[in-house]
């Protein structure tokens, strides 16, 4: 049997820190196609940004 592997939560301030890492990340490469897989990285951790903050505030009108 495997071990169970633990679900991993992130918050919308670490996924903000992970896509300004990418953002560092991206203005070091040169152009081609790890340039571009890294803003498109970055892009999806900003719309995982906007949803997660979206999503808590309105799990916390609820309560």
């Amino acid at each position: 049997m495997h071990p169970r592997r633990r679900a991993l939560f992130l918050t919308a301030d670490h996924l903000e820190q992970q896509a300004n890492a990418r953002a560092r990340e991206a203005k070091q490469l040169p152009e081609g196609e790890a340039k571009l897989n890294a803003l498109r990285n970055e892009a999806q951790l900003r719309a995982y940004v906007v949803k997660k903050r979206a999503f808590t505030l309105q799990a916390a009108k609820l309560k």
